[in-house]
């Protein structure tokens, strides 16, 4: 499998749309919402199939460029997971990441094992939401 990354062009809507609509967190997102979601999207990553232009990555961050980011929304296309790229998302994150003082992320626990890798740790802080 060959395939491009690149933290340049975001991915079109209906695109993005489609990725999240794989997911059990995002699947009812809506195009207005993608798309508001997208023009505040500064840090990101997007892999495409190199034969076929496909979206079938994604990942951003939600960052002050200082002190703190957020990882959110790594989706790997259904029938491209398992071959690395998920991880090839983390690192690209964290690499346009690396000058930031913290960076945190929320997540499944059968996911935890796979973000250990990059050094994440569980934290005993209470995470809140409305």
């Amino acid at each position: 499998m060959q395939y491009t990354i690149n933290n340049k062009n975001l991915p079109e809507v209906g695109e993005l749309k489609g990725l999240f609509e794989q997911t059990s967190w995002a699947k009812n997102r809506s195009l207005e919402g993608v798309e508001k979601l997208l023009q505040k999207t500064e840090v990101f990553v997007v892999v495409r199939d190199t034969n076929t232009e496909q979206l079938i990555g994604f990942g951003r961050a939600l960052s002050d460029g200082v002190y703190r980011a957020l990882l959110d929304d790594i989706v790997i296309e259904a029938s491209y997971r398992k071959r690395g790229l998920g991880k090839r998302i983390v690192q690209e994150l964290l690499d346009q990441l690396q000058d930031v003082e913290q960076v945190f992320l929320n997540t499944k626990p059968e996911l935890e094992v796979f973000y250990n890798e990059f050094g994440f740790t569980k934290t005993k802080a209470l995470t809140m939401s409305l």
